[in-house]
């Protein structure tokens, strides 16, 4: 595949939610409420085009694929347990460091919402932010360079620094880290994105419901 063509992808994929977040400011529209999170469509939308359009390849490229209904059952589970094991082994850690903290100050944000909302904030993080920085960037880089472990780790370093403004801080980032790591673990042994998007919804609707009873006055 001719490399202008991946980087361009590369650059759509990586770039796009920050794209996406300047038109929105371009556009006067509110960084609040559930808005934001319809934009966020467009990110998977453009990658998804851009692939079959521009590259002629099929979804299946960039992890579009599923094994059957048994094997994702399975990868699910084995991957949301992995994320939240991970999240009470490391949880210590994270007290100590202090970045439990800011997770806790970035989960505030979204305190205030109903479960349906959450699960809608839930929902799209698990669709839309798999599509760009695992099934593309790990799938093309990989291609590029020949090591799934570069493109892990360029994957990483890309999905932690997005996530780096409005309601998270460096250290939430840094915290994020652990989970995004299962992430990319489950993805290189399934090459499925649909998995690593259940996965990924779940584990987040469950932070998102888990924050929300915590901030309630009554559950102090």
């Amino acid at each position: 595949m001719d490399w202008v063509v991946v980087l361009g992808g590369l650059a759509l994929s990586l770039g796009g939610f920050e794209a996406v977040s300047r038109l929105q400011d371009r556009l006067g529209r509110p960084s609040d409420g559930l808005e934001p999170h319809v934009w966020k469509w467009l990110v998977p939308a453009a990658v998804a085009g851009y692939v079959l359009a521009v590259e002629g390849r099929p979804l299946s490229s960039i992890g579009w694929t599923v094994a059957g209904p048994l094997p994702f059952a399975y990868h699910t589970a084995v991957g949301l347990a992995a994320m939240l094991g991970s999240a009470l082994l490391f949880s210590p850690l994270w007290e100590a460091l202090g970045t439990a903290d800011a997770m806790r100050d970035g989960m505030a944000a979204f305190t205030d919402r109903s479960v349906a909302e959450l699960l809608v904030v839930a929902g799209t993080a698990g669709v839309t932010e798999e599509v760009p920085y695992r099934g593309y960037a790990v799938e093309r880089v990989t291609a590029l360079t020949g090591s799934p472990l570069l493109a892990a780790a360029v994957s990483l370093v890309a999905f932690l620094a997005a996530h780096v403004g409005e309601h998270w801080s460096r250290a939430a980032a840094v915290q994020m880290a652990q989970p995004t790591v299962v992430l990319l673990a489950l993805y290189l042994w399934t090459h499925s994105l649909p998995v690593v998007m259940a996965v990924h919804a779940l584990n987040d609707a469950v932070g998102l419901l888990l924050a929300d009873r915590a901030g309630e006055p009554d559950s102090a």
